[in-house]
């Protein structure tokens, strides 16, 4: 028995004794999902996804569901199936769970991260598919930078690379895969890809919500930011640096973790809100919505944000940097040209006197708009054809 063989032999047996102890994290916490829709079938295709396979270990709640990444998972599956193949998931980067599926012949790669830029060197006669849930990554990389240097010059403090490359490196864009599906611009994808194919996300809805004419004399002075981490990546340091110098505009922050908070040191004053996480179907939710015009998310660069879909579900009026991910919403979002602060303030002045009825007709259109394109329906039906369109 050779060394590797003798100390897996080992392993398995401590792990025989411990596994009990940790049973609650073996259910959650799998890295490979083997056979879905297998079939006794000779020759059926095999399909790879590199995703998120945790999903298919929780108990899904669409109540309390924060995400919408497991329901498209989820969509995929079923019109991979409904084309004949037998499916195996693993995560993005678990090289790892790569190891335990390379020996396989799949004749079709989905996803992305190092495991599918990987298996897609291994298995180059595969079909393969990128989906790019972010921007290119080298406008992403380029454009934190300069977010980055920004707050160094006004803050003096020095903050890492917290959004790019943590899925898509520009090495990963350096193969040519046979087909892209982008949730952001394809623009930069033109230079390889003759169709690069586009796609919207889904956002959350919370079920309670009614759309309603608002008094927006009223409420056009008040701006959400949707967030989580990356906070300045997504624009939040520019917005607390306009909000904190002046006291006719309101800024309710929802979704700003503990990390969050230490770098951007937000002030304490009554126009600048910071709610935490708050769930999209809580009343809390909708009673910052009801307060609101604007949902605002100066970001550098985004796969069409689903804190901007979510925001659009409910009514609320995108505003958003050019070119940054969200060209497609057209006449459905309101762009910015600049992200420097003088600017900003200049363009929010702007939108706290921006004409009520003009707003109530756009959040009416922005509205349908959204109910329209981010739902797990039109999502299903936009993959199944560009899938219909692929495997032909």
């Amino acid at each position: 028995m050779d060394r590797s063989s003798l100390k897996n032999k080992i392993k398995d047996k401590l792990w025989d004794h411990i596994k009990e102890y940790f049973y609650r994290q073996r259910v959650k916490d799998s890295p490979l999902i083997q056979n879905i829709s297998f079939d006794d079938i000779d020759g059926q295709k095999r399909a790879l996804v590199c995703y998120l396979p945790s999903s298919y270990f929780q108990t899904l709640d669409l109540k309390t569901l924060g995400r919408t990444i497991p329901l498209e998972i989820f969509k995929l599956v079923k019109i991979l199936a409904e084309f004949g193949f037998s499916i195996d998931i693993i995560p993005a980067n678990d090289l790892n769970a790569l190891e335990l599926v390379k020996s396989k012949r799949y004749d079709l790669i989905y996803g992305f991260g190092e495991t599918f830029y990987q298996i897609t060197l291994l298995q180059p006669n595969s079909l393969s598919i990128f989906y790019m849930t972010e921007n290119h990554p080298e406008f992403s990389y380029r454009e934190e930078r300069k977010r980055l240097d920004y707050f160094y010059e006004r803050h003096k403090k020095i903050v890492p690379i917290e959004r790019s490359g943590r899925f898509y490196k520009i090495s990963h864009l350096e193969t040519k895969y046979d087909h892209v599906i982008a949730l952001g611009e394809i623009d930069l994808l033109k230079k390889d890809y003759t169709t690069p194919f586009s796609i919207f996300p889904t956002g959350i809805f919370n079920p309670d919500f009614i759309f309603h004419a608002k008094d927006h004399s009223a409420t056009r002075t008040h701006f959400l930011w949707l967030g989580s981490s990356a906070i300045i990546h997504k624009g939040l340091d520019l917005l607390i640096d306009v909000f904190k110098l002046r006291d006719d505009v309101t800024l309710h922050i929802c979704g700003l973790d503990h990390q969050g908070r230490k770098i951007l040191s937000i002030p304490e004053q009554r126009n600048i809100i910071d709610y935490g996480y708050v769930h999209v179907n809580s009343k809390k939710f909708l009673e910052i919505v009801d307060r609101c015009s604007y949902s605002i998310l100066p970001s550098c660069s985004e796969g069409m944000a689903t804190s901007i879909t979510t925001s659009m579900l409910h009514g609320l009026v995108p505003v958003v940097i050019k070119n940054a991910g969200f060209n497609r919403l057209g006449e459905h979002a309101i762009f910015l040209d600049d992200f420097k602060i003088e600017y900003l303030d200049e363009e929010i002045s702007k939108l706290r006197v921006f004409d009520p009825k003009r707003l109530e007709v756009m959040a009416s259109k922005i509205f349908n708009f959204a109910s329209r394109n981010f739902n797990l329906t039109s999502y299903e039906m936009s993959l199944r054809s560009i899938f219909q369109d692929i495997i032909k």
